[in-house]
């Protein structure tokens, strides 16, 4: 899919044909070969698919791996404090 995203930047790359500097404008649909030059997935407004990470479906294992233990994923307490009860006189 590379080229076929929009640019949400300008950027600049050197064309490998004619070796001149080329400015791409944002909004811009650059050429598959130019495309390829774009190395900042933050210039894109649709990152190209190649440049991207693969996509989990459901039921598929996480590639990180399972939660670690203790890892910070529970709750510790309700965070209520309980005030000592009046005095009665």
């Amino acid at each position: 899919m590379a080229g076929s995203g929009r640019l949400k930047a300008a950027v600049y790359v050197q064309d490998p044909a004619t070796r001149e500097v080329v400015v791409l404008v944002p909004g811009a649909r650059p050429a598959p070969e130019l495309a390829a030059l774009i190395t900042n997935p933050h210039a894109w407004e649709e990152p190209p698919e190649d440049a991207g990470a693969v996509p989990i479906a459901v039921g598929e294992p996480d590639p990180a791996g399972p939660p670690q233990p203790g890892a910070g994923g529970g709750r510790k307490g309700t965070g209520a404090r309980r005030r000592p009860a009046a005095a009665e006189s």
